[in-house]
């Protein structure tokens, strides 16, 4: 029984388990850093009583995945966001357009950069 929740887990853990898969907007790239948390126990039983006899047996695992940090790719140009705290998700969300802008990502920028004529 602990062979197959083993093998369950061993399943289960991979590199991509704790850097997800990129993620790509325009020419930037965002790759999701996690930390993983398993576990995993077995029982068994026996028992004999005067008019039954029985035994039993269990197994259980569960994991836990939590966001820590997004890597920001663009070119040679690679930045590290740590998502510490309660909420990352929510973290996340809100920092992508942050993140998107510190790699200096968006419209106008090439108009911005260049001087006007007069």
């Amino acid at each position: 029984m602990l062979g197959v929740t083993v093998s369950g887990l061993e399943k289960f853990i991979s590199t991509k388990t704790c850097v997800g898969e990129p993620i790509v907007i325009g020419d930037v790239t965002l790759i999701p850093i996690q930390t993983a948390s398993f576990g995993y126990g077995t029982g068994g039983g026996e028992g004999q009583q005067s008019e039954q006899s029985g035994t039993g047996g269990g197994s259980g695992a569960g994991a836990s995945l939590r966001p820590i940090a997004v890597v920001a790719v663009k070119g040679t140009d690679v930045q590290v966001f740590p998502l510490g705290g309660k909420g990352a998700i929510e973290k996340i969300v809100a920092m992508l357009p942050e993140a998107l802008g510190k790699i200096k990502i968006g419209k106008g920028k090439k108009e911005a950069e260049e001087p006007k004529a007069e």
